[in-house]
Order: structure tokens, then sequence, then C-alpha cells
């Protein structure tokens, strides 16, 4: 695989975006056997397991992993500048095949095989988000008008709330920051500046309460809210500590289980070069690994095309 470490210029390398899709991938296994099930019942003890989940290959990922890994490749094959109905072309095609798809992102795809629509007036769950992480990969910290732009117009393919489009470019901004080799302390204020690009008011409290130290889940763990989704990812990079100590932390919160875990470890993957995850070996890692680092290395490193509407 390709790709020089350039700390000084923000660049990164192929081998850490690798490291992030590894661990998001590794992040949304882990998590899958417990979501939504009653925090008391998460066994510590056996996370690494991966216990399966009924009707689901152990090791499976969920619609977390297929929908990075299709962004990532619409990424690619656009030169970096995004397509938004071959996006929702693709996850229509794909639609029955991917595991845990939401109704939020199913509504969406309804509406662009009807319609031919391709923005979602609304959508505030976490759908969008656990998605856009290729975007910040794709893009260095210094790009960041241009990875606004692209987020926002491939967050709103599914999810168009403020809130959603928000904590996207949150999330992909400490993708990008991850890889330029930001620590975690870093990662949480760059979050927090670029929600306060979109003034969502008290609605943003809890993300401002994890940075802080003070946010705590809510009875049934995590919810599908959004911000809810970020605070939690914020709340677990803060406590440091390497991706999968990280992420087995994500998992504990309950609810959400492997959307946190896997937006957690591909921020913190991205900030290595390699990532010792234990479970690794059972996990249904996506078969173009390499590919995908190498072609979004080369967005990361190339000129910025233009972003255009949809």
């Amino acid at each position: 695989m390709s790709g020089t470490d350039r700390p000084e210029d923000g660049y990164g390398s192929a081998a850490r975006i690798r490291a992030g899709i590894l661990a998001f991938a590794c992040g949304d296994a882990l998590g899958v056997p417990w979501e939504n099930r009653p925090v008391a019942e998460i066994d510590a003890a056996r996370l690494d397991e991966l216990p399966q989940r009924p009707g689901w290959p152990r090791g499976a990922t969920s619609d977390d992993t297929q929908q990075l890994v299709m962004l990532a490749e619409n990424l690619i094959a656009t030169g970096g500048a995004g397509d938004p109905r071959a996006f929702l072309a693709a996850l229509a095609a794909a639609r029955d095949t991917i595991r845990g798809i939401g109704p939020t992102t199913l509504r969406a795809i309804t509406r662009f095989t009807e319609t031919g629509a391709v923005r979602a007036p609304d959508g505030s769950s976490n759908g969008a988000v656990m998605r856009v992480l290729p975007l910040g990969w794709a893009t260095r910290p210094a790009d960041a008008e241009h990875r606004r732009a692209l987020v926002a117009k491939m967050t709103a393919t599914t999810h168009g709330a403020p809130a959603a489009v928000a904590a996207a470019c949150a999330v992909a901004a400490m993708g990008s920051h991850a890889v330029a080799g930001d620590p975690p302390e870093r990662l949480i204020a760059v979050a927090l500046a670029e929600l306060d690009r979109f003034g969502l008011g008290e609605a943003a409290r809890p993300v401002r309460l994890a940075a802080d130290g003070e946010w705590r889940p809510g009875p049934g763990g995590v919810t599908l809210d959004v911000l809810d989704t970020l605070a939690a990812v914020l709340h677990t990079i803060r406590h440091g500590g390497e991706p999968a100590e990280a992420m087995r932390r994500a998992v504990l919160l309950g609810g959400d289980t492997d959307t946190v875990a896997a937006i957690v470890g591909g921020v913190l993957g991205g900030g290595h070069e390699t990532v010792a995850i234990p479970w690794a070996a059972r996990v249904e890692i996506p078969a173009n690994l390499d590919a995908l680092a190498d072609g979004l290395w080369r967005l990361r490193t190339g000129p910025r095309p233009a972003v255009a509407s949809p």
C-alpha cells in the first residue's frame, strides 16, 4: 500500500486510513451482538468473543460498515466530488442485503426510487453520521470548507435535519484530524467547533456535557438521536486509551452499541499506522480494504475537486 507519513502538512498516511477502516469494522462487529439489549445484559467478559446475534453470522458487521464502504467507493469513483444520485442508486440496489438498515434511510431510498429526489427534507437519526468518516479521511484538516460542503451534500441524501449535518461535519473533521496525527483532546475541540457553526442551541447540550466529562447515557443506553450518538463518541474518546479499549467502553454504554463503537474505532484507529484489535480475526472485514485506503489517500493528497450542488 502506498503513502508516506507527512505530519507537518496534515497528510498522515494511507496506513492510517486503512487502520481507521479496519477499526471501524471491528467496532461495528463488537457492538452488533449487544445492540439494544438491556445494559445489564452486556457481558464485558464476553465482548471479544463476538457472540452470534440471532439471524446474523458471527463476526458480522451492520449497515454502518456497508454504508461507509459504499460512500468511500462513491467518493473514489467521482474523484472526491461525491455523487448523491449514484450513492442513492447504490443504496437502493443493495437495500435487501444491508443488515440493520434504519427507517430514515429506507424512507430516503423509497423517496429516491419513486420521485428521483436526492435530498431528504428531514431526518435527525444517526444513519448518516455513521458513514461519513471517509469524507474526513479523504481531506486534510486545511480543507475544512471543501469537507463541509461535501459532508452536507452526501449527508442530506438520507438525513436533512441541521443536527444530522452538524454531527456529520463534526465526525468527518475528527477523522481528518486523526489521520493528521492530532491527539484526542484536539479531536474533541475540532468536533465542538464544527457543531458551533450550526447554532443548534440547547439541542447541542449533551455534546458539550460529554466534552466536559459530565454526560451519561440514559437508562436504555445511547439512542438513535444523532446528537446523543455524537455525545457518546466524545465521551468515549475523552476517556482515552487504545482503540480496542475505547471500543469496548463504547459497547458498555448500551443502546446503539455498534454505531458508537464503530465511529470511535474509526476515529481513534485513524490516528495509528497499525491497530491491535484482539477480535479482528473474527470480523467480517471489507474485502477491498487496501483499495479503499489507497483510493482515499490519493484523494487526500491530490487537488481539491469542485463540490457541485446535487
